[in-house]
């Protein structure tokens, strides 16, 4: 039995287990009934379907805003990525600890269906579960080294890359429905638009999305690469959010996610806090 198998049938044990002594009353983790291998969320809520459950490198998806809106005690099957969203809704006040258990998975990184290494999974920083109820080890998962930032761009150079990628859009909004942090029930996007879209959005609507989507994304992504999954125009908008990402880290020294303790940096204020703007400069009192 490969190492991945052992794993998955830990996952099993664990639901069997949950389920019987009512600790979950649901469990929700993979199913291997998607197109070309991927991997599908499933609800388990009776022991008799923990057979369904799955654990392989096509185990996808990201499954923590499922855990929004449910009632009762939730088991969820964690990849490291999975279990900082949680964490974060957590933080965020979206979802309480109380209310879920979660099954943390050493991962050894996802593929797609011809067997590639995930562009998000090649930049992983964080391969096991920073917080776990119960984790689920995997003795082939080798510590991760830091990743280096892209090298600066000058702004004409950043403004053609970006303008690349917004030719690519066409507005679908898949990017936001597969993304963990945006779980508002009613999008700026959406304010005061009619029930109709234009065929071919204009590029200032592409900018004015992807754009406020990152700002909103400010030191809550868990760069799980659900956005770019989720894409099917191929429009790279998670190296936009990354460099958001590393801008907080790097002023406020908070990684998204690792902690039940530390609060989201864009949640806090210090009078000493550094103001620094994205084309440059700093602001001094």
């Amino acid at each position: 039995m490969s190492v991945l198998e052992t794993q998955a049938q830990k996952v099993r044990d664990s639901a069997k287990k949950l389920l019987a002594d009512a600790t979950a009353q649901t469990v929700i983790g993979y199913a291997d009934e998607g197109v070309d291998g991927l991997c599908v969320p499933v609800f388990i809520t009776d022991v008799k379907d923990v057979g369904r459950l799955v654990w392989n490198r096509r185990s996808v998806p990201n499954l923590a805003s499922y855990l929004i809106g449910r009632k009762g005690k939730t088991a969820i099957v964690a990849k490291p990525c999975d279990a900082r969203a949680v964490v974060n809704l957590i933080v965020e006040n979206q979802i309480k600890r109380d209310d879920v258990h979660i099954i943390g998975m050493d991962c050894p990184g996802m593929t797609d269906a011809a067997g590639a290494a995930l562009h998000a999974c090649e930049t992983c920083q964080v391969n096991t579960s920073p917080v776990f109820d119960e984790r689920i080890e995997n003795a082939e998962v080798k510590p991760v080294s830091p990743e280096k930032r892209d090298a600066e761009r000058g702004l004409d150079e950043n403004l053609a890359r970006f303008t690349k990628e917004m030719e690519k859009c066409i507005l679908c909004f898949s990017c936001r429905q597969a993304c963990y942090g945006c779980y508002c029930q009613t999008c700026f996007m959406d304010r005061g638009v009619p029930d109709w879209h234009p065929e071919s959005p204009d590029m200032g609507a592409k900018m004015l999305y992807h754009l406020g989507r990152a700002m909103h994304l400010a030191g809550r992504c868990v760069e799980c690469g659900a956005c770019e999954n989720a894409c099917a125009s191929g429009v790279d908008v998670r190296y936009l959010i990354r460099e958001v990402t590393g801008f907080v880290k790097e002023l406020y020294g908070y990684d998204t996610g690792l902690s039940l303790e530390d609060q989201p940096a864009m949640l806090t204020y210090q009078p000493d806090d550094r103001e620094v703007g994205f084309l440059g400069g700093e602001a001094h009192g």
